[in-house]
C-alpha cells in the first residue's frame, strides 16, 4: 500500500511506501490462526492434533505418566503358541476357554473382562429352548457350551464379576449364545465396534454408549420413550424391542469403573487408593433426562489415553527354567529399557526424535501378560504364575496371526493386542477419574485445547515483537542510505550474491567477536550520558555489533518460544487442565506466520530508514522555503 508524493518541480514523481507497526503484524497472525482453526477440515485439524499428541506421549507425555494401577490389572492372551501347546485350533472351541478360565479361578481374581465375541452356536440347542431357534445350516461343531456356562456360574458364585465384549449389534444377526450367557456376565462394548483412527493407534476411547432408536422404534416417534438396556436385546436372539430407547452398552473400561466405584465396592476402591470419582457413574435409567445428561458429558469429553514408557516388571515373580537351565520369561518382550532419571528419558527421547541416537526397541505393554497355556499348565520350576493376578482386574484376549485386533501405541514400537486399549483406558480412570486427559478441560467444558492454541500464540507473538521494539530503541539503525544501485540480473545469479553477501557479513561478524567485550565496557561507562552509546562506535562497526545483538534477540525469542510452549503442553493443560497437548504443534506452525516479519522488523535495511527519514527531512525544509518566501 502507498501514497503519491510529488517534488515542487513537478518533474519527478517518487512513490513513499507505508510500512505497518510490528504489533499490527502480531494482531494479524492471532486473527489468521483463529480464522485458520475455524476453516479448516476436520479431516485436516484431527489429523495435526492425532500426530501431535502422538509425538507428545512418545517423548515426553510417556516418561511424565507414573501409570501407578497397571500393577492392578493383569493379561492373559490366547495365542498360537498356546493353542498349540493346548493341542487346539482356530476357532478355539468353547471349552477351552472354559479350562482356562477355571485355572484362572483359583487365583482368585477380583474381576475378569473375557475379550472375545462369542455369537454363533455350534450344536444343537439344550432342552428348553424353542425348537424354532435359527440355527446356520454350516458351522464348526462343538458341544462344550455348557462347559463354559457353568464356568461362568462358578464365578457368578464367587462372586466374581465378569464382562463379556457382545459385539457391534445389528438386527440381521441372532445372538443365541449370549442369550445363555448373559445371565452370567455383563455385556460390554469392544472397542472396535465404534473405532476411529485415533483408536487404531490407542489415543482414544470411547466412554459413553451409543444410543440406539432414539424415539423411532416401530415407527414411533414419542421422544419421551423409557430407556431399556441394550443387553436385553441380545437376549431376545433377534433385538426386536418396540416401545423404548435402547441406551446402548458402556465399555468395558467404563462399566468395570463404574461397578468398582459405587454401591458396596466403592469404600474398598477408595482404600485401595483407586480414584473414585462419582461424576462418571451412571445414573438409573429411570431417569431418562439425568442418563441423557451424564452420557453427553462423556461425549463432550472423549479420553485421549496416557501411555507410560515403562515395561511390565517381573523381577519380583519366580523364575522359571528350561530343561537346559535358561529362564523362562513370562512373556516375551524383548530388552528392558528402565532407567529411573525421567530427565534423560525425556533428553533421549527428543534426541532419537531428531535422529540422533537411538534407544531399545519397546515392544510390551506395561501390564504383566501370561499366555493362556501358562494359565493352564504349572510353569517348570516356578510353579503357577496365574497365582500373581490374585486380587487383580484380569483381562482376556487374543494375540493370533491373521486376525485385526491390535493397536500400536504411540509408545511402543509394534503392535500389541487390542486388550490392552481396554486395560489402559482403565488404568487411566483408576488413576485420574474424571481428570483423565480429553480436549477440553475437566472443570470447564468452554476451555478447550483450541482456545489455549490461540492464547498461546497471542502470548508468544505479542511477546515477539515486543521483543522487536525493546530490540530497535537498544540499538536504533544506522543513520545513512545506502549507495546501492538496482540492475537486473537471473535468478541464479541472484541467488549467488545474496549467498555471497550474507557470507561476508557472516565472516566480518565473526571478526567482530574480539570487540565485543570493549563494547560491553563502553555501554557501561556510558550508561548516564546525553548521547546514545552506539554514537562512539564508528559505521561499520555499529553495523556488526547490531547484527549480533539482533542475532541474540532472536535467539532469546527461540527460548521464551520453546518455553512458553513447554509451559503451556506440561504444565497448564497436562497437570492442571487435564488436557491433551495436542496443539502444540499447530501453535509452532502458526507462530512462523509471524517469524518472517519479526525478523524483517530486526534486520530492516538501514538505508529504507534511512530514506524515508531523508524524505521527510525534505518535505519539511520545503514547507520551511514556502512559508519564509510567503512572509
Amino acid at each position: 500500500m502507498g501514497q503519491e508524493s510529488f517534488r515542487s518541480d513537478g518533474q519527478q514523481k517518487e512513490l513513499k511506501v507505508a510500512r505497518l507497526k510490528p504489533v499490527w503484524w502480531g494482531v494479524i497472525n492471532v486473527a489468521l490462526a483463529a480464522i485458520i482453526l475455524l476453516i479448516e477440515p476436520d479431516s485436516i485439524g484431527d489429523a495435526v492434533d492425532e500426530y501431535s499428541y502422538a509425538v507428545f506421549s512418545q517423548t515426553v507425555g510417556a516418561p511424565l505418566y507414573p501409570a501407578s494401577r497397571v500393577d492392578d490389572i493383569g493379561v492373559i492372551l490366547l495365542d498360537d503358541e498356546s493353542l498349540a501347546g493346548l493341542k487346539s485350533s482356530w476357532p478355539a472351541v468353547y471349552g477351552l476357554h472354559a479350562k482356562v478360565l477355571r485355572k484362572l479361578l483359583t487365583a482368585k481374581p477380583k474381576a475378569l473382562f473375557i475379550d472375545f465375541t462369542f455369537r454363533d452356536r455350534r450344536a444343537a440347542a439344550p432342552q428348553g429352548v424353542l425348537a424354532d431357534e435359527w440355527m446356520p445350516e454350516l458351522y464348526v461343531h462343538d458341544d462344550s457350551l455348557t462347559m463354559l456356562v457353568s464356568t461362568l456360574q462358578m464365578y457368578q458364585m464367587m462372586d466374581i464379576p465378569v464382562y463379556l465384549q457382545a459385539g457391534a449389534l445389528n438386527f440381521y444377526q441372532h445372538h443365541a449364545v449370549l442369550s445363555e450367557l448373559a445371565p452370567y456376565v455383563t455385556l460390554v462394548s469392544g472397542w472396535g465396534d465404534l473405532r476411529g483412527q485415533a483408536d487404531i493407534r490407542a489415543l482414544s476411547y470411547q466412554l459413553a454408549p451409543e444410543l440406539r432408536n432414539a424415539g423411532r422404534v416401530a415407527n414411533l416417534q414419542d421422544d419421551d420413550l423409557p430407556l431399556c438396556d441394550d443387553a436385553v436385546m441380545r437376549r431376545t436372539g433377534n433385538g426386536n424391542l418396540l416401545g423404548c430407547d435402547v441406551s446402548g452398552i458402556t465399555a468395558a473400561a467404563t462399566t468395570i469403573y463404574q461397578h468398582f466405584c459405587s454401591g458396596k465396592e466403592r469404600a474398598k476402591s477408595i482404600r485401595r487408593g483407586w480414584n473414585c470419582d462419582q461424576a462418571l457413574i451412571m445414573p438409573p435409567k429411570t431417569d431418562k433426562s439425568e442418563w441423557l445428561a451424564w452420557r453427553d458429558d462423556l461425549l463432550v469429553r472423549p479420553m485421549w489415553l496416557s501411555w507410560p514408557d515403562r515395561q511390565a516388571d517381573y523381577s519380583a515373580w519366580t523364575k522359571a527354567y528350561d530343561q537346559s537351565g535358561n529362564v523362562i520369561p513370562p512373556y516375551e518382550c524383548g530388552p528392558q529399557y528402565s532407567d529411573p532419571n525421567v530427565a534423560k528419558r525425556i533428553t533421549g527421547n527428543l534426541a532419537t526424535l531428531f535422529g540422533i541416537g537411538a534407544r531399545a526397541d519397546v515392544n510390551c505393554a506395561p501390564f504383566h501378560t501370561i499366555s493362556a497355556e501358562q494359565v493352564y499348565r504349572d510353569t517348570p520350576s516356578a510353579g503357577r504364575w496365574v497365582e500373581n493376578f490374585k486380587d487383580r482386574i484380569v483381562m482376556y484376549g487374543q494375540n493370533l496371526q491373521g486376525f485385526q485386533d491390535v493397536v500400536r501405541p504411540p509408545t511402543l514400537d509394534t503392535d500389541i493386542p487390542g486388550v490392552f486399549l481396554h486395560a489402559m483406558a482403565l488404568e487411566n480412570l483408576l488413576s485420574n477419574g474424571s481428570a483423565y486427559l480429553s480436549d477440553k478441560a475437566t472443570y470447564s467444558f468452554w476451555l478447550t485445547a483450541d482456545l489455549i492454541e490461540i492464547m498461546t500464540l497471542a502470548i508468544i507473538v505479542f511477546l515477539r515483537f515486543g521483543l522487536a521494539g525493546l530490540a530497535r530503541r537498544s540499538f536504533p539503525a544506522l543513520p545513512h542510505a545506502s549507495n546501492a544501485q538496482d540492475r537486473e540480473c537471473n535468478p541464479l545469479e541472484y541467488f549467488g550474491l545474496i549467498l555471497a553477501n550474507k557470507l561476508s557479513m557472516f565472516l566480518s561478524m565473526m571478526k567482530f567477536v574480539p570487540k565485543i567485550p570493549k563494547l560491553l565496557r563502553g555501554r557501561s561507562g556510558n550508561r548516564n550520558a546525553e548521547y546514545h552509546w552506539t554514537e562512539q562506535l564508528d559505521l561499520r562497526d555499529r553495523q556488526l555489533a547490531r547484527n549480533w545483538f539482533m542475532v541474540l534477540i532472536c535467539l532469546l525469542d527461540l527460548v521464551l518460544s520453546v518455553a512458553i510452549v513447554t509451559f503451556g503442553a506440561i504444565v497448564l493443560e497436562l497437570s492442571v487442565l487435564s488436557i491433551a497437548p495436542v496443539n502444540w504443534l499447530a501453535v509452532i506452525g502458526l507462530g512462523m506466520l509471524s517469524y518472517i516479519p519479526f525478523v524483517r522488523s530486526l534486520f530492516a535495511q538501514d538505508n529504507e530508514l534511512a530514506e524515508g527519514a531523508e524524505h521527510d527531512r525534505q518535505e519539511n525544509s520545503a514547507e520551511a522555503i514556502e512559508k519564509s518566501a510567503t512572509v
